[in-house]
């Protein structure tokens, strides 16, 4: 290969730094000589250092190439678009070949080289190659759980099957690799009056004029990054635009245009192109007033029974009815595939016929202002501020109030409270309350399904200070639910009261959840309340009765966070207890206990028959609050329990003994665990045993750093949280 030889890369610009990070990082280390052309549509303000001190990157304002005879026009604070940008790139691109990359997007290694040695040793025009796609940034690309386009045995021509195969999913520019003479000599340029689908009569006519001379590498790979942030950074395909079906039907009538009667092949690909938009975007995006054109291009297609034969029944069903004109039909049609589609088993899932039944009934009766339903950590327990909050209520307003529990098994703790009702999780009863009661009283999100009615007050407490990030604070989304962001933040808009522990916690919720600060409740955490109790000590002693613990023991409390890596695969989880119960026992069985407290998930897998006397397991106790009454020390690591342990001015030690391996889940931590804890990082037992033996040393020495930590963090908790909470959302 031609060293000299350079490749013009184009890449048009509109916001979202780190991505554009990510791809310009991503094309460095390709090994391929090249300009980079990036064109901006609405300014380079917020291009970041990375990219602008980048010798090979050429920033363009792509306003700057409006014609004169634009105006005032071309002042407006209005986005180009992706189309104009593309073409000023063009107007001043260089190279042999031209290349087309999306400023979200990125290449993994070796991407470009093989495109450009096999372009260079055929003298191909056009070359290509597969493309993933990927929820996640360069960093934290999964290989395995991306989606790959094929799998190629060797270099391929771009015709016939392969074109036919290829095409209807990816009618766009991205990763094609093209000689630029081919561009210049046919006079193509993008459309620049389309917002969408400008890509697809652009990459239609470069096929057309290169021919048979287009080419598929086997080994390049290009990741399309799914953006996991609709709400402030959605994708051009994301943005919530009604029009865009009328512009695809458009720019594929152009297209057409283009090849109708002069390539049969071409022409089969834009139909099959044509069916799977609809089948995608049918009926959100399809306006009335599109169906009858699209019933028009339909009864136009030659090989309709090919292209829809192997669909499913009620997609098939669907678009044949659009194609006679029976829109109404068509509806139904694509109700009942949806339907088919979600049900599960024979009968389907409960949960769909209960929601059939909320939908049908229970939505149409009163909503009960009177009626107050609580649900901690999904049902698993009668714990956390919820609890507190009821039993505050209970002492307040007595039997004003009905109150619904939502609790999976049993509580002993519940069932000597006051009256009450209890139903589990997502049941026939669940799915009733949660469509009347009045209040609403949760520590985690509710179901994605639930819509809070007119009339509904939904007071979220949340479970804790924010140690890791959350909501839109996240770059990546690990969650099962790629739209994990979208999800949360429309659940949000449903809380009508948030409540935060310290104006820290404020802060984050506000940007993460993309919540109103003025709907927040600064006033500390009711779970809280009991660490300031006037009876704390006659309670610690209650405590510890129910465990057994002898008195005058001192209770160390052990509570590591769940990681994600002790999941073997789904209901079943691994557990290695780092901490050396032995030794343990050893130096400090003479006068104190150990309290475990670990994820519910693995606790069952604990055998402490070895430690009888000496080590207690708290896993299974509801409420931890009251653990730490009796603890006159805490272990923990990236658990975020320390923001509510520091209250009571007591030891903590952070045993972070994976820090190297859990350094990538650090660098998602809102505080800097070197500089900002109360208390020093060990990573080993034996520094453990030896902070332990010189706890007065340590207490002494992080005496200032502790100060500093409870006025941030601790400063609203003062045991009235769920008095003042209560007073303001019941009034």
């Amino acid at each position: 290969m031609d060293n000299r030889t350079k490749v013009s890369i184009v890449i048009s610009y509109w916001k979202g730094t780190q991505y554009l990070e990510d791809c310009i990082r991503s094309i460095e280390q390709q090994g391929v000589p090249c300009e980079i052309l990036l064109a901006c549509d609405r300014g380079h303000d917020d291009i970041p250092d990375l990219v602008r001190d980048n010798p090979d990157v050429k920033i363009m304002e792509a306003r700057e190439c409006l014609p004169e005879e634009a105006g005032e026009e071309g002042s407006l604070d209005l986005p180009l678009g992706v189309a104009f940008c593309r073409n000023a790139a063009l107007g001043n691109a260089t190279s042999k070949y031209v290349y087309f990359i999306d400023s979200d997007d990125y290449l993994l290694e070796d991407a470009l080289l093989p495109m450009l040695e096999l372009a260079q040793e055929k003298q191909a025009a056009v070359v290509t190659g597969n493309q993933y796609s990927s929820w996640f940034s360069s960093y934290n690309f999964d290989l395995a759980k991306a989606g790959r386009e094929s799998d190629l045995a060797e270099n391929t021509e771009l015709h016939g099957d392969m074109l036919r195969r290829r095409f209807p999913f990816r009618m766009t520019v991205q990763h094609f690799l093209i000689r630029r003479s081919l561009i210049e000599e046919n006079h193509i340029r993008f459309d620049a009056g389309r917002i969408h689908y400008s890509d697809m009569e652009f990459i239609l006519r470069v096929l057309q004029c290169a021919g048979r001379d287009a080419w598929v590498v086997k080994d390049s790979y290009y990741v399309c990054r799914l953006h996991n942030d609709r709400i402030h950074l959605p994708s051009l395909s994301q943005r919530e635009d009604k029009g865009c079906a009328a512009e695809f039907l458009d720019a594929y009538q152009a297209s057409m245009d283009q090849v109708r009667d002069r390539d049969r092949e071409l022409e089969a690909v834009l139909d099959h192109c044509l069916v799977q938009f609809v089948l995608s975007h049918y009926p959100g995006c399809m306006q009335q007033s599109v169906l009858p054109s699209l019933r028009k291009l339909f009864s136009q297609m030659r090989d309709w029974k090919s292209l829809t034969g192997d669909l499913p029944f009620w997609q098939r069903k669907m678009l044949g009815a659009i194609r006679s004109g029976r829109y109404r039909a068509a509806r139904i049609c694509h109700q009942c595939y949806v339907v088919r589609k979600k049900k599960k088993g024979v009968f389907g899932n409960r949960i769909q016929w209960y929601r059939l039944m909320e939908h049908l009934l229970f939505r149409r009766l009163p909503v009960r202002k009177d009626w107050v339903i609580l649900e901690s950590f999904f049902g698993r327990s009668y714990s956390d501020s919820p609890k507190y909050l009821y039993e505050y209520l209970q002492r307040r307003y007595g039997d004003r109030y009905r109150y619904i529990w939502v609790l999976n098994g049993h509580s002993e703790a519940l069932d000597k409270s006051g009256k009450h009702t209890v139903c589990r999780l997502e049941s026939l009863r669940y799915v009733y309350y949660m469509a009347r009661c009045g209040y609403r009283i949760f520590n985690v999100r509710q179901p994605s399904w639930n819509k809070k009615r007119d009339g509904m007050v939904f007071l979220e407490t949340w479970h804790g200070t924010p140690l890791k990030k959350l909501g839109f604070d996240m770059e990546d989304v690990f969650s099962s639910d790629p739209e994990f962001k979208t999800v949360f933040y429309r659940q949000a808009k449903d809380w009508d009261f948030l409540v935060s522990a310290n104006p820290f916690s404020t802060d984050v919720f506000e940007r993460a959840f993309g919540y109103s600060r003025e709907r927040i409740l600064e006033y500390g955490y009711p779970r809280n309340d009991i660490l300031y109790h006037p009876g704390k000590e006659e309670i610690a002693a209650e405590v510890k009765r129910e465990f057994g613990i002898p008195e005058g023991k001192k209770v160390i409390l052990y509570a590591p966070t769940w990681r994600d890596d002790q999941v073997i695969t789904v209901g079943q989880y691994r557990f290695e207890l780092a901490l050396d119960l032995a030794r343990m026992q050893k130096e400090f069985g003479q006068d104190s206990v150990f309290m475990l407290r670990t994820h519910y998930y693995v606790s069952q897998q604990l055998d402490l028959s070895a430690y009888s006397g000496f080590v207690y397991d708290g896993s299974r106790y509801e409420d931890i609050s009251r653990i730490y009454l009796i603890s006159d020390l805490l272990i923990t690591d990236y658990s975020s329990v320390f923001f509510d342990y520091a209250n009571l001015k007591r030891p903590i030690l952070f045993y972070a003994y994976d820090r190297e391996s859990y350094a990538d889940e650090m660098r998602g931590l809102y505080i800097d665990m070197e500089r900002e804890l109360p208390g020093p990082v060990l990573t080993t037992n034996d520094e453990l045993v030896e902070a332990l033996h010189h706890l007065g040393e340590i207490s002494e020495k992080y005496h200032s750093r502790y100060e500093k930590f409870c006025e941030r963090f601790c400063c609203r908790d003062d045991g009235t949280a769920s008095e003042r909470i209560i007073e303001e959302v019941f009034q």
